[in-house]
């Protein structure tokens, strides 16, 4: 690994652990974090032990394995690049060889100990169900492992078309060799690996015709973090102008949801919710993922989600009225700190407490029944 990967490396590394600490304060660790891991670990137990008479015995082995053919995939081939490479690095030209086959190389050695450790994961349903073979899994693996190298190549060369007939090609091809030829194939496909990484050398590590390209795509795998977070939480992006849109359906007019006219903070926050769709897509995210895990776990279990998802969903509630009375609106409006108080009290019982009374009413009459 030269030092200049070392470097960069470190750099991201340095973010990464910059933007988790500002997301997984102390408060998501202990309420969320440690929960779920603690959780999965007893799910995933009982599953095992559970294996025979689970849902997964129903399931068959051709499914099971395409599934894996489309789930599966290396993101992007990191060669570590940056735009300015192209003034003092490409003089270098030996130094920038090292420096993209040392990103190869550190890619499918990543790609290959995740999708190694999602197989071993994954082995007692192909073991105890299926009755397949250690030696038959490591062809599985070398079966996934090529075939998301070539998807790559694929997304490189082809147009988007091509790419997914190649696709779908790959995936019934492999999954046939691997129901029928297992040992076979895994010769094949190494000759196929060897060739792809022969052909990735030539195009995109010793030659310089794609050095745009590689830049833009190793700048979008730097920053995968932060394009992760705005997808899942679109409210983070505080620092662009909102788009403000005209609702469509509920209370298109400004006409008022509530009758008490002292009820003007609830009015404005609930109608900033409505129409500001990051808001409302953030609450019921977190209120219907907490719901889905509720109904999924054990019966011993579903009390604890319970109140996970109470100190959670009651967190980010006060988290996004904050950041609405911050609003520059409210200097213009006459509140007192004792109306701004007992309006957030009304606000968490009626998105907090009120749905979460109805789940536990829901939840208790399903244990008598």
């Amino acid at each position: 690994m030269t030092k200049i990967l070392q470097h960069r490396r470190k750099l991201e590394r340095s973010q990464n652990v910059k933007i988790l600490a500002s997301v997984i304060d102390w408060t998501v660790a202990l309420y969320v974090v440690v929960p779920a891991l603690v959780i999965g670990f007893f799910l995933y137990k009982d599953f095992i032990l559970n294996i025979s008479t689970s849902w997964i015995v129903h399931m068959p082995l051709v499914l099971f394995i395409v599934l894996l053919f489309i789930i599966t995939r290396i993101g992007t081939i990191r060669t570590y690049l940056q735009r300015a490479d192209r003034l003092f690095l490409i003089q270098n030209r030996k130094q920038m060889i090292r420096l993209k086959r040392a990103g190869l190389y550190w890619t499918l050695s990543k790609h290959l100990i995740l999708l190694g450790t999602g197989l071993a994961l994954l082995s007692p349903v192909f073991i105890i169900v299926h009755h397949i073979t250690i030696l038959e899994l490591l062809s599985l693996l070398l079966l996934l492992f090529t075939t998301n190298f070539m998807k790559l190549l694929f997304q490189l060369k082809l147009r988007k078309w091509q790419q997914l007939v190649s696709n779908m090609f790959m995936c019934i091809l492999g999954t046939v060799c691997f129901l029928y030829v297992p040992i076979i194939t895994s010769l094949i496909y190494l000759i196929l690996l060897a060739y792809c990484i022969s052909y990735y050398n030539k195009h995109y590590v010793y030659s310089t015709k794609f050095f745009d390209q590689q830049v833009e795509l190793d700048q979008v795998a730097f920053y995968k973090w932060q394009s992760l977070l705005f997808q899942i939480a679109p409210e983070l992006r505080s620092q662009l102008v909102p788009k403000l849109k005209k609702p469509r359906l509920l209370w298109k007019n400004s006409k008022r949801m509530f009758r008490r006219s002292d009820y003007l903070i609830e009015e404005l926050v609930c109608k900033t919710m409505l129409r500001q769709k990051q808001y409302l897509f953030g609450y019921l995210r977190f209120l219907l993922s907490g719901i889905g895990l509720i109904i999924i776990v054990p019966a011993w279990a579903k009390m604890i989600m319970l109140g996970i998802l109470y100190f959670t969903l009651r967190s980010m509630m006060q988290s996004v009225i904050q950041q609405i009375l911050e609003h520059k609106i409210w200097s213009i409006f006459q509140v007192s700190n004792e109306q701004i108080h007992a309006a957030s009290r009304r606000l968490l019982k009626g998105f907090v407490d009120l749905p979460l009374l109805c789940i536990l009413i829901i939840f208790i009459i399903s244990l008598v029944i």
